[in-house]
């Protein structure tokens, strides 16, 4: 099963998108890949992280994961580009897999920090695109829990 998917984020982001822009009918195409990475958002840079502190699983691009690193590519690219939509274990190093699962997957701590650090107090969840400001404080903050669950060890 999947750490994360694209799609479902994708019916919230797409009626808040709606919403928000007041469109209805038919979405263009330019539209749906915004939709994409506000549905995305906080999975790219999930992924971001994990690149930058050398936790990338064996089957992913190492040009573009090296992009990534050097803020060349934005994760959520990188995301949407080579993962289909979706976040896989096999995404991930298997030495990170226990954090994972304890910081993304069974609590809201990731999803905690991510709105702490990339949304202001009126932005909704789906709502965003980051950028370089806003990763840097998700990534300490990101930095901070993963500190705390190696002393736990």
């Amino acid at each position: 099963m999947a750490i994360d998917n694209m799609s479902w984020h994708w019916e919230d982001t797409e009626k808040l998108y709606r919403e928000t822009h007041e469109i209805e009918g038919e979405l263009l195409h330019e539209q749906q890949l915004e939709i994409a990475l506000m549905a995305s958002n906080h999975i790219g840079l999930f992924l971001q992280w994990v690149f930058e502190k050398g936790f990338e699983g064996e089957d992913t691009n190492a040009e573009d994961v090296e992009r990534v690193r050097t803020g060349e590519l934005l994760g959520v690219f990188y995301f949407l580009q080579h993962c289909d939509g979706k976040l896989w274990h096999s995404d991930i190093s298997e030495e990170l897999h226990p954090f994972v699962q304890s910081y993304y997957e069974e609590s809201d701590d990731y999803l905690k920090d991510y709105c702490n650090a990339c949304l202001s107090d009126d932005a909704p969840l789906y709502g965003v695109i980051s950028g370089r400001e806003s990763y840097e404080k998700l990534r300490e903050k990101m930095d901070a829990a993963y500190s705390r669950f190696i002393e736990k060890e």
